[in-house]
């Protein structure tokens, strides 16, 4: 065969030397597919190491972010709109045909959107920058012990050229740069990244190359403990704030937040797991809710962890129908201004109930009955709050009204069965009489 000429020689040996250097510098984020960016690390560790190092890091790969500057990519809307950032680290874990295991990281951010049109807000997922990525594959390096990774690098190696046996490779501590013999098929299956260290590949035969990746490593890892410490601290921050002891916290994620007290009633946002909102008021098994500024909604007691003086599920609450004729409106502690003695001047929790369809007739029976669970359920509230009361008035806000005024202690004692529900009546005062006993009755 005739040997090339030496300048065809000369070109081969320059590009040989130039795709060596570009493959150097490829960073640790390997693009598999456009604009998709793929956040992975080789490990010199079987599966099961890995896998074991990914479960001791699971737990700290998750949670709330107390800011989301410097950890999403800025998108179209501005980032002070965003609100109760939330993100988790998943990892794919697979061997390498070369040696090793590829350990893939891939960061979930979601946050809560304020659009000036409330209709316009809610949850959206966000890019993440790398940072969380990154992060996560450094503790995972530290689980590994990095210095048995730096041991492994320190073997002599020699350097890649085309044409040398498919054994040969060069290690760092993070990863490995792994060239394909001659006749690879890199379609074969989706490949590790070319180079997974933070630096460029380090020489057996030069002390000072490998002084260097030491030097970053550490300086990577102080990084990584002064974030953890910076979040953590922030999180100190917030749980040492005063909270309102007047929020409702959200048990499951996707819990509707309806626009009225109803099953079938439109469904206004789905909150998600601990998200609070302000309490308005309690309806039997629906709670009043403050969604954001004027915009107001209803959620299940059973799907919220009530603030104090309201955590205890209420056996006297009217009963879990979604066609309740009746529900309360308002819940106020004022003074009486009625004319029945017992209670004038002195401080009472009114409950206002409003039929829940205008259209529907009530009976006498009916608001009776609704009357008395409420005055059941106000009993038991009123040993939490403040200021005191003496008495509980229900008002129905309706075009056959009227209302019922009740000592404490005529309620308590109904509830403790002392005395009848025909007595009750009688130590109550009915105004008017009429829209809620027949008079023909005695």
């Amino acid at each position: 065969m005739r040997e090339p000429s030496a300048p065809l020689r000369f070109a081969k040996c320059f590009t040989s030397f130039f795709t060596i250097l570009l493959f150097s510098a490829l960073p640790q984020q390997v693009a598999l597919a456009q604009d998709a960016v793929v956040y992975q690390r080789i490990f010199p560790v079987s599966v099961g190491e890995a896998n074991a190092a990914v479960q001791k890091i699971r737990d700290s790969s998750k949670g709330r972010l107390p800011t989301l500057e410097g950890f999403v990519q800025q998108g179209d809307q501005p980032t002070e709109r965003y609100d109760k950032g939330y993100f988790e680290c998943t990892f794919q874990v697979s061997p390498v045909a070369t040696g090793g295991t590829l350990v893939r990281a891939t960061a979930k951010v979601t946050a809560w959107y304020g659009d000036p049109a409330v209709a316009h807000s809610g949850y959206r997922v966000l890019v993440s920058n790398g940072r969380l990525e990154s992060d996560a594959l450094d503790r995972i390096a530290d689980v590994l012990t990095p210095q048995a990774a730096i041991a492994a690098a320190s073997k002599p190696t020699s350097a890649w050229f085309p044409g040398s046996p498919p054994t040969d490779r060069r290690q760092s501590a993070q990863g490995s740069l792994i060239m394909p013999a001659t006749g690879t098929n890199w379609n074969a299956h989706a490949g590790p990244p070319l180079y997974a260290a933070t630096g460029p590949p380090v020489s057996s035969s030069s002390a000072t190359n490998l002084e260097s990746a030491k030097t970053m490593r550490a300086v990577e890892e102080k990084k990584s403990r002064e974030l953890s410490n910076y979040i953590q601290n922030l999180e100190e921050i917030q749980r040492n704030q005063s909270h309102p002891s007047d929020l409702a916290a959200v048990k499951k994620s996707r819990t509707s937040v309806l626009a009225k007290p109803s099953e079938s009633a439109p469904v206004l946002m789905e909150a998600d797991a601990q998200d609070e909102f302000q309490v308005l008021g309690v309806d039997g098994v629906w709670v009043h809710v403050q969604i954001s500024g004027v915009s107001r909604g209803w959620i299940r007691r059973s799907q919220l962890e009530m603030p104090l003086g309201l955590s205890q599920a209420d056996s006297t609450s009217p009963k879990d129908d979604s066609n309740a004729v009746f529900m309360v409106a308002k819940e106020e502690t004022t003074p009486f201004r009625g004319n029945w003695q017992p209670l004038k001047g002195k401080p009472v929790r009114i409950e206002w109930v409003e039929p829940t369809n205008s259209a529907i007739s009530t009976s006498r029976k009916d608001k009776l009955a609704y009357a008395k669970s409420v005055f059941l359920r106000a009993s038991k509230n009123l040993a939490q709050s403040q200021p005191s009361a003496e008495g509980i008035v229900v008002v129905f806000d309706s075009a056959d009204g009227g209302q019922i005024a009740a000592l404490l202690s005529s309620v308590e004692a109904l509830a403790g069965r002392t005395i009848s529900e025909a007595a009750f009546w009688r130590q109550c005062s009915l105004d008017p009489r009429e829209s809620f006993i027949n008079s023909t009755n005695p």
